[in-house]
């Protein structure tokens, strides 16, 4: 997460330059998705979706808390933000619960109007108050939500109401991401009367039951602000804590659909007529990442010489089948930040050299990795067997979902799973000091200072000449081996239509946006 902030699933609102409530795409191609299947005839109304997920124990409802792909799947239908993000590349927000987002010529201070006539769950008009509320909640002192890196700029002591709709932000610094910092759940807005318990939001389903590590149970809203929407009856979200008992679920027909399939599930269901599978391609990434704060990994002769064992393309064939594509050790892609610099390739003898140069031969290290997502075991091993060449071992700790992601701040060394975004926005969950992401312990002052100029203006070309700097130092110094982009992979079943692929930033099954989604 969604950043993060949604961990893995993080995004901390969205990209680009914003003036005056201006939403512009930023301009590059989308990838071919010729392969995916198109929605075909009208939605019909009616049935149950059974969607088989893997996560844990520790799941939750809370949006404003959410930390897996399984939390961002279920406040995905249970709340909107004020914007959300289109399935376009790079990163295209649209209008949710607000009507407009406007900001002063210096970033400094934001207007948001949000729209007329939307309802919680249980009948309350959405107003200004809980939108107050919502950022109070999220920037609460005593219990932080996730996305308090992404709101930074915002004092919640200074927010104005206009009036019933309308409400001013005086940030303490100036923010010219502000208005797409709003597309992701962590920033769900939620009614001044929420409880936890018995969760209220906008979104296209209600909450009907939940058990963590079990199933969540959803029904229709059938007030949902987007006109006719949804078409099912009813969403449940099955929890499974293995890729093997989940495809065995989904060819008896327990579930219909199964999101971030492991490349190696699409050999168990063959050449099935049952069941569609849907390519999604990105900047998704698996990175590894190694805490800069500790030994080995705070040295960055052996984080270069690390990133110097990967063989990419063996990486792309073994780890993911040919769902992938190779990178260069900088998220984003699509940033039209992104620089051209120099391919990274093995170079088996430049990283003993690193190695030897810190003392560091024939070390032996422990990379922490989970089931949760499909490809990071594969990866986490391809690696170990490269990583061997330079004579590093490298020990697969291979947990379950709960217990990775219970610690997943705290491994020495270790690889997740996160959405594309820009570098205007996950810089402050992922990489800057105290974020809510930031797995790696990244503490970069210079890039620091870098990014709040990036902050403080709202020139494309100003924008895009800091973000190139931020992406060099990654590429020179970073904490993340990236190493691929992954291709997110899902199967459902053939009576489904709605399901396209998210290619702004890769989530899976169409964003688990379920409102789209009927039977045929």
């Amino acid at each position: 997460m969604a950043p993060p902030l949604s961990r893995r699933s993080f995004l901390a609102g969205g990209t680009g330059a914003i003036g005056l409530a201006a939403l512009a795409a930023c301009g590059t191609s989308t990838p071919d998705s010729s392969s995916n299947p198109s929605p075909s005839g009208p939605p019909k109304r009616g049935g149950t979706l059974r969607v088989g997920s893997i996560g844990g124990t520790k799941d939750t409802l809370d949006a404003h808390f959410s930390s897996t792909d399984m939390d961002q799947q279920r406040s995905q239908n249970l709340y909107d933000s004020l914007m959300y993000l289109s399935s376009e590349l790079p990163y295209h927000l649209e209008f949710a619960l607000a009507e407009s987002i406007e900001l002063n010529a210096d970033a400094t201070v934001a207007t948001v109007r949000l729209r007329q006539g939307v309802e919680f769950h249980h009948g309350k008009t959405l107003t200004a108050d809980d939108l107050i509320f919502t950022v109070r909640r999220i920037l609460n002192p005593d219990n932080y939500g996730r996305a308090k890196t992404a709101l930074a700029a915002v004092n919640p002591n200074d927010l104005k109401k206009i009036d019933d709709r309308t409400v001013q932000f005086n940030l303490i610094t100036p923010d010219s991401m502000f208005p797409k910092r709003w597309g992701s759940a962590t920033t769900s807005i939620l009614p001044t009367d929420y409880d936890p318990a018995n969760p209220v939001g906008t979104g296209p389903f209600k909450y009907k039951s939940f058990t963590p590590g079990a199933r969540s149970v959803f029904v229709r809203n059938p007030n949902y602000w987007l006109e006719g929407q949804p078409y099912l009856d009813e969403v449940h979200i099955i929890t499974f804590a293995d890729n093997t008992s989940r495809t065995a679920a989904l060819l008896a027909g327990q579930v219909d659909a199964i999101d971030g399939v492991d490349p190696t599930v699409l050999a168990q269901i063959g050449s099935s007529s049952k069941f569609e599978t849907m390519i999604t391609k990105s900047g998704f990434y698996q990175p590894i990442t190694m805490r800069v704060d500790l030994a080995p990994f705070n040295d960055v002769r052996v984080r270069q010489a690390f990133r110097l064992m990967v063989d990419r393309p063996a990486m792309v064939k073994q780890a993911y089948s040919g769902y992938a594509e190779i990178a260069n050790d900088m998220p984003n892609p699509a940033d039209p930040a992104y620089p051209t610099l120099p391919q990274r390739v093995q170079d088996i003898d430049q990283a003993k050299s690193l190695l030897k140069a810190a003392g560091l031969e024939g070390m032996t290290v422990t990379l922490t990795t989970t089931p949760e997502n499909g490809g990071l075991v594969n990866s986490a091993q391809v690696f170990a067997q490269q990583a061997a060449a330079a004579g590093v071992t490298v020990k697969i700790e291979n947990l379950s979902p709960t217990a990775y992601d219970a610690k997943f701040k705290d491994w020495p060394f270790t690889n997740g799973y996160w959405a594309a975004s820009v570098i205007g926005l996950s810089y402050s969950g992922r990489f800057l000091k105290g974020g809510g992401a930031n797995d790696s312990h990244w503490d970069d002052p210079a890039g620091d200072a870098i990014y709040r100029d990036l902050l403080k203006t709202t020139d494309p070309a100003l924008q895009k000449e800091l973000g190139g700097k931020l992406f060099q130092r990654f590429y020179e110094m970073g904490p993340d081996i990236v190493h691929t982009f992954k291709n997110n992979l899902d199967v459902y079943s053939k009576n489904l239509t709605g399901f396209t692929p998210f290619n702004s930033n890769g989530w899976s099954l169409g964003a688990w946006r379920y409102r789209l989604v009927s039977f045929k």
